[in-house]
């Protein structure tokens, strides 16, 4: 295989200092130098010499006008505005955990974004990065899909920790991820950067609730509520007349991890106001762990299903309520429960949006059914 030519660096130069107002005529000469490498050479970069040459000239001219007219009596507020702008900017590549960030053209399909505003979370905002993630295990560049298979798994558990509180998360926060891009991943792009994005409007303020967020005891009861989900999201595709043995082993471990968590509930030191409910928590937990439990050794499924729907019966909604409103948590579901008994989401269809890191946005997947 031939090697591909490489960019002439005159070209380069003649897009970056076009797009530099004070610094136009220069990289109109930058120019004219490409264009006579690349023909002599047979390198890339013509695309890239035009474009330079093209704000090249547009800048001079703007540059004389303005200096002729009188108008340069505004320029260097101008440049003090682009500073405080840039100052307020982050590249993609340097996004990171806790950080809530504008997106002044929007989040669009297949667009590249090399960077955006990090603004205040408490001030109306696009978008809040939840973490981001090493992409170590990859030596050459894997492909897109490859990258967007590994950040949609892996960005699902950073968004879960770190919005523990998944009923104080918006109803318009969607789950999104920028990864590298294959010219990124060429000058050392490795990181994925998770983020929860506004669908729709803005996000008006954090949607994190976490360790650095959380008082023990409310941390204390949003992990035992996430364990339990996470369970009760690894239920087989496949129901049992199809798979009765993925099915009852699923049962199993519903039925494991609801005695554990149980168990934690009653050992953690509740305030006085939460003990009561958070109890009654637990009682739940454990009469539903027992359903499961006969559902893991049914023979039939109809049995299997009743000792389920036993199960799901004895988590109640107004119990998780009376916690949440003890502990000074959100006490309204989501708009759309999967089930009316335990308040549990029902999980959604992933949002449209880009992929990319310095770059694309792709969403991130959310719980299975």
């Amino acid at each position: 295989m031939l090697p591909r030519p490489a960019t002439n660096g005159f070209a380069i130069g003649s897009l970056v200092t076009g797009i530099v107002c004070c610094l136009t005529p220069l990289g109109l000469v930058l120019g004219l130098i490409a264009f006579r490498q690349i023909k002599k050479k047979g390198q890339e970069g013509r695309g890239l010499a035009i474009a330079g040459t093209a704000l090249s000239v547009v800048g001079t001219i703007l540059m004389t006008v303005a200096f002729t007219t009188g108008g340069a009596a505004g320029f260097g507020d101008g440049l003090r505005d682009a500073a405080d702008e840039s100052a307020r900017s982050r590249s993609t590549l340097n996004l990171r955990m806790g950080q809530c960030f504008v997106t002044p053209h929007g989040v669009e399909e297949g667009t590249e974004t090399a960077s955006v505003p990090v603004v205040d979370c408490a001030k109306p905002h696009d978008g809040e990065v939840s973490g981001t993630l090493p992409l170590h295990t990859f030596g050459e560049w894997p492909g897109e899909s490859a990258i967007e298979s590994e950040a949609e798994s892996r960005c699902e558990d950073v968004n879960n920790a770190y919005a523990l509180d998944r009923w104080a998360v918006p109803e318009t926060a969607g789950t999104y991820y920028y990864v590298p891009t294959r010219d990124s991943w060429r000058f050392g792009d490795r990181t994925v950067v998770c983020a929860f994005v506004a669908t729709e409007g803005k996000l008006k303020s954090s949607v994190r609730s976490d360790r650095t967020t959380l008082d023990p005891a409310q941390l204390a009861y949003l992990e035992s509520e996430q364990a339990t989900d996470e369970s009760r999201w690894d239920e087989p595709e496949d129901l049992f007349d199809g798979e009765p043995d993925a099915n009852r082993t699923w049962a199993a471990l519903m039925a494991m991890s609801l005695e554990e968590e149980a168990g934690a509930l009653r050992a953690e030191d509740w305030p006085i106001a939460a003990r009561k409910s958070a109890l009654a928590r637990a009682k739940e937990y454990d009469a539903a762990s027992e359903h499961y439990d006969r559902a893991s050794r049914a023979l039939e499924e109809g049995e299997f299903w009743e000792a389920c729907a036993e199960a799901d019966a004895s988590l109640m909604q107004a119990t998780e309520v009376a916690v949440r409103s003890a502990l000074g948590l959100a006490t309204e579901p989501p708009a759309e429960p999967g089930d009316a008994d335990h308040g549990g989401e029902e999980p959604q269809e992933p949002l449209p949006g880009d992929s990319a890191h310095n770059a694309i946005w792709t969403p991130a997947g959310v719980p299975p059914a």
